[in-house]
């Protein structure tokens, strides 16, 4: 998944909130998009200004009960999240979130969650965001990634086939899918 120069410059080095700055890219609609990473629990300011993104969630734009519903409980969640050592990768637009993606220790392997805020679906936001997310993991020594999706999310299994994924498990109404990222 090479990009050109013009969309995308992948790099590592510290921002001024704590992270690392893992990507500077450009949407489809044009929008310069700033990446940065983490591991572990986020400054407050990230965790809050992440929150209000996710409070912008309908139902609809929620898979498998997450992001949970109402600012304490994605607030908790972001905040279990940390406390598992996670390793975050967020997305803004003008200093606002506009995506999140996540992996989670989960024995040998990686749980992967990643969620891109409704209005900026369909611009490559996602596949940017995954691109980041899998350097930076891999960056830090991860080496097998997993998640659940739904089977009706098209999209989703199409993007996750795309970069490799394989499913490993089909069950009623969802597939886990695997990766290596070595």
């Amino acid at each position: 998944m090479s990009k050109s120069p013009s969309e995308s410059e992948i790099g590592t080095t510290s921002s001024t909130n704590g992270g690392v700055h893992v990507a500077a890219v450009t949407d489809r609609a044009g929008r310069q998009l700033d990446i940065t990473g983490h591991r572990g629990v986020l400054p407050d300011g990230d965790a809050d200004a992440l929150a209000g993104m996710y409070g912008t969630f309908g139902f609809e734009d929620r898979a498998q009960g997450l992001p949970p519903m109402g600012l304490d409980a994605v607030r908790s969640w972001i905040e279990r999240l940390g406390d598992l050592g996670a390793q975050h990768v967020l997305v803004e637009h003008d200093g606002d979130p506009v995506a999140h993606a996540v992996l989670v220790p989960d024995g040998d392997a990686h749980e992967l969650a990643i969620f891109v805020q409704p209005d900026y679906q369909g611009a490559r936001v996602g596949t940017h965001t995954m691109e980041a997310l899998f350097e930076y993991g891999r960056e830090r020594g991860v080496e097998t990634v997993w998640l659940h999706v739904e089977k009706s999310n098209g999209p989703a299994v199409s993007l996750y086939q795309h970069y490799d994924f394989e499913i490993t498990e089909e069950r009623a109404l969802e597939f886990e899918m695997e990766r290596d990222l070595a």
